[in-house]
């Protein structure tokens, strides 16, 4: 699993010297750049136009930056670009950028960011650069580089007002994970169903003895919110209701409070409401949880044999069918400027090598899934590939974007929502968690408008 950071934040430094240059020229070569020296590029534009112009990048902990990070001296050597990187775990990343932005004096040049999660809030406070610019000028944008090759709903969901304020890197959706030994063990198949699910992880729960938990989630209030909003809509639920106003008491909605609720305390992991995702993906990966339902983008760890004991027997499988059908979510992780940078042409040379063809790629074949259509074209071999990839491809095509509350205030309405999932894990009143999260959300609605996803 990735590690923890022994410090707040952990920063390195990439810098273009000779020696660096001899140690990448003698080391396997890494994806080659679009427009990268050797492709057609037009006179106009060249990967060091920004020469000797150093950029920080503010970073979440992701499989994808570690990708980027261990290919961060092939970007220096190519543009002459150093690139520090401030990293966080990701709910301490969300404050530190929040408390960056406010300061108005951030050295950060460009951020990660989940549009479904922040970006209407950075519109709003005027805290993201507007791409289209830096897009339409071939000077500087490689002519190998194409927004046609990005999903449009990843597209859709960074633009605000018709402006595109983020160029998306990787396309999550979640899904159902599951050990193939432990339900062969007890003669199970992977489940379909809602209730084909709480039997599957009530019958693993009990012919162990409780040594292996029928099925691990997020259970830390805000973290979980994101994974119960497909149960939320696999259940009939919604955010809001068609009209306006709090929908999260509605029957529905409190049918799925219950019932994740019910999976992880009659079936999960003992201290589930201590899990966020780090914790839930580790059980699974040591083979303690037959089952995990979280983001496809972890199939880079539960497949990992270096951090996985479980990395021969993982299967996948779509979020099992509720009450309305089976609607998971759709978010994806793009890459932001800050408006107030003074580098702002040297941090979209990095996101165009960072969004690059050759990169998305490498991050496909290791489980990270990307938001480029070419990414995908591609047949599977591998069984475990195989059904992560049709799992994948199948979310994309079904899925909602309403994977938070859509209100600017995101991180006030995860915490709402999240003491009501924590309290329905604890066997608390669920109806009345409910309600009182209904009566947040319709707070924070007034006060601040509905966001986009």
């Amino acid at each position: 699993m990735p590690r923890r950071s022994a410090t707040p934040a952990v920063r390195f430094t990439v810098a273009c010297t000779l020696a660096l240059s001899l140690l990448v020229a003698g080391c396997v070569p890494g994806p080659v750049a679009e427009g990268a020296p050797g492709a057609a590029e037009a006179a106009e534009f060249s990967w060091r136009q920004a020469e000797g112009t150093g950029i920080v990048l503010m970073a979440s902990e992701h499989p994808w930056v570690d990708l980027v990070r261990s290919r961060l001296p092939e970007f220096t050597e190519r543009t002459g670009i150093p690139v520090t990187v401030e990293l966080y775990p990701e709910e301490q990343f969300r404050a530190k950028r929040q408390v960056e932005m406010l300061s108005g004096i951030s050295q950060v040049d460009l951020f990660m960011i989940m549009p479904g999660n922040s970006l209407s809030e950075y519109h709003a406070r005027e805290w993201v650069e507007p791409l289209e610019d830096f897009i339409a000028d071939p000077r500087r944008t490689s002519p190998e580089w194409s927004l046609d090759a990005f999903y449009e709903s990843a597209l859709t969901a960074a633009r605000r007002a018709g402006r595109l304020y983020a160029v998306p890197l990787i396309l999550e959706t979640s899904l159902l994970a599951y050990n193939r030994d432990i339900l062969r063990r007890f003669g199970l198949d992977p489940p379909e169903t809602m209730a084909e699910l709480q039997r599957v992880a009530q019958t693993v729960h009990r012919e162990s003895g409780g040594t292996i938990a029928g099925i691990t989630l997020r259970g830390n209030g805000a973290s979980a919110t994101s994974q119960w909003s497909g149960f939320l809509h696999s259940f009939g639920g919604a955010w809001v209701h068609p009209e306006g106003g709090a929908a999260i008491d509605a029957p529905e909605a409190i049918d799925a409070l219950r019932f994740y609720g019910m999976l992880l305390r009659e079936y999960g992991p003992p201290g589930a409401t201590r899990n966020g995702w780090y914790e839930s993906v580790s059980l699974f990966a040591r083979g303690e949880a037959a089952m995990i339902y979280d983001s496809n983008v972890f199939r880079s760890h539960y497949e990992d044999p270096l951090r996985s004991r479980v990395a021969d027997s993982v299967g996948y499988r779509m979020i099992p069918e509720g009450p309305a059908g089976r609607i998971p979510h759709i978010s994806h992780w793009g890459l932001a400027i800050n408006p107030a940078s003074s580098r702002k042409e040297a941090a979209w040379l990095f996101i165009q090598w960072a969004s690059s063809e050759p990169l998305a790629h490498e991050a496909q074949r290791l489980g990270i899934p990307s938001a480029r259509l070419d990414s995908w074209d591609f047949e599977e071999t591998d069984a475990r590939a195989v059904e992560w990839t049709a799992a994948s491809m199948q979310s994309y095509e079904i899925g909602t974007p309403w994977w938070n509350p859509p209100v600017i205030r995101i991180a006030e309405a995860r915490d709402v929502v999240g003491r009501a999932i924590v309290a329905s894990v604890l066997g608390q009143d669920v109806a009345r968690a409910a309600r009182d999260a209904a009566t947040g959300l319709d707070q924070l609605l007034d006060e601040s408008g509905e966001g986009d996803p």
